[in-house]
């Protein structure tokens, strides 16, 4: 029974172990980097908006050929030094005194972070069967869940001091952390790296156009969920009801407990990315049934706000897991043995994208045209659910021809050679 409740023993275990320590860290500095950066380092918020500007910029240039690293040189190497990287950075940050020694470190820090990412989904690729690839890495994103919710509380502690020492106490735990995972990543079996076949592009992921597609709709769409609650529906209940604004620590509450206990759940029967279609259609109209929901809530009485958020935020969580479940799926199926770190990292790539877009688009939407803005977010996520089977289809007919081409040269050669 317990074994049911944990990831297998191994890499996928590891891999968990070391995401919960990261991530614990990195839960805490989010909480308290903004307040550090402006009321200690002194930056104004305009200089703190172009550093992560940068850190955008340099994440969506790098990312990819990042992932082409992984691959070249193996998942747990490049892993343990992105980490050990980031460990550097957050220590360096707590010599920051102005916008440009900021900004590297900023840019140093997101290209790490994908980093990491890229290399955690490349290692699940190749040390974990097929057939538990699904279930480690639905462990994988619970946990990441779990470890920023408590590093955020903890990072609430520094944030009623409001003092110098604290920040930097953050900052130095968070650089411990990414030391600690290094070390427990470490205890992992060494992948190897993958051989690129001798001829074609070395940057297949960016020449795979369906995926790319994918990439950015599914990014934009992963990072439009993940801002609703955070962003839109705070501005939202100050602008359009009369509710109390910490019902939104009480949508978060649900969307947290959800994520950490049902992603597991959520991923079963999810394997390939043909599994994933119909998942991903699911889960981006259940999304969009949320924000409808969201939506009824201007100008009702403030029990019926209530009532409605929580209900709303339920029913965003069940599609953001089904969402999840399925972006797993595709991003496995569709990446050749031999670039599963380019394309993880790829994927990560269009998720920058997103994080640049959303905030914008939500604000314009929700708090800009009210009720009819939640109409539309709604229209953009069924969109989406029912553009995504199409672009998936035409993942797997490229994966697919791939795969023959690939097979075509090898028997070319063997004749060769005999």
């Amino acid at each position: 029974m317990i074994g049911k409740l944990l990831p297998a023993p191994g890499t996928p275990r590891i891999l968990v172990f070391a995401t919960l320590v990261n991530t614990f860290g990195n839960g805490a500095y989010l909480t308290t980097s903004a307040l550090f950066l402006t009321r200690s380092v002194g930056l104004t918020p305009a200089q703190v908006a172009i550093g992560l500007s940068a850190a955008a910029l340099a994440g969506m240039v790098l990312t990819t050929p990042m992932g082409y690293v992984v691959d070249r040189r193996g998942p747990r190497d490049v892993q343990i030094a992105a980490l050990i990287t980031l460990a550097a950075s957050f220590a360096a940050m707590t010599l920051v005194r102005g916008l440009w020694s900021f900004a590297v470190l900023a840019c140093a820090i997101a290209v790490g972070d994908a980093t990491v990412k890229a290399a955690s989904g490349a290692m699940i690729a190749g040390a974990v069967p097929p057939e538990e690839r699904m279930r480690t890495r639905a462990f994988v994103r619970s946990t990441n869940n779990a470890g920023i919710a408590l590093g955020t509380l903890a990072g609430g502690v520094p944030l009623l001091l409001d003092s110098r020492a604290g920040y930097l106490a953050v900052l130095l735990v968070n650089a411990a952390t990414c030391l600690g995972a290094a070390l427990i990543v470490g205890r992992a079996a060494r992948v190897a790296p993958a051989k690129a076949p001798a001829s074609g592009p070395r940057m297949v992921a960016l020449r795979d156009r369906p995926f790319l597609a994918f990439a950015l709709v599914d990014g934009l769409v992963a990072a439009l969920y993940n801002e609703l609650l955070s962003l839109a529906l705070p501005l939202w209940l100050i602008a359009y009801t009369h509710a109390p604004v910490t019902l939104v620590s009480a949508a978060l509450l649900v969307n947290t407990i959800g994520c950490v206990t049902l992603q597991v759940w959520a991923s079963r029967g999810t394997h390939t990315a043909a599994d994933a279609i119909p998942v991903t259609r699911r889960g981006a109209l259940v999304v969009a049934a949320s924000c409808v929901l969201f939506g009824l809530t201007a100008d009702r009485p403030s029990w019926l706000v209530s009532v409605l958020v929580l209900v709303a935020a339920t029913v965003h969580v069940l599609g953001e897991l089904w969402l999840a479940s399925a972006t797993f799926a595709v991003v496995f199926d569709l990446a050749p043995d031999w670039a599963q770190g380019q394309y993880q990292a790829a994927y990560q790539t269009g998720r920058q994208f997103g994080n640049m877009a959303a905030p914008s688009l939500l604000i314009a939407l929700v708090i800009g045209l009210g009720v009819p803005g939640w109409i539309g977010l709604a229209a953009i996520f069924a969109a989406a659910g029912l553009t995504s089977p199409h672009i998936i289809h035409f993942g797997l007919r490229r994966a697919q021809s791939r795969r023959q081409d690939a097979e075509t040269a090898s028997g070319t050669q063997l004749a060769h050679v005999s």
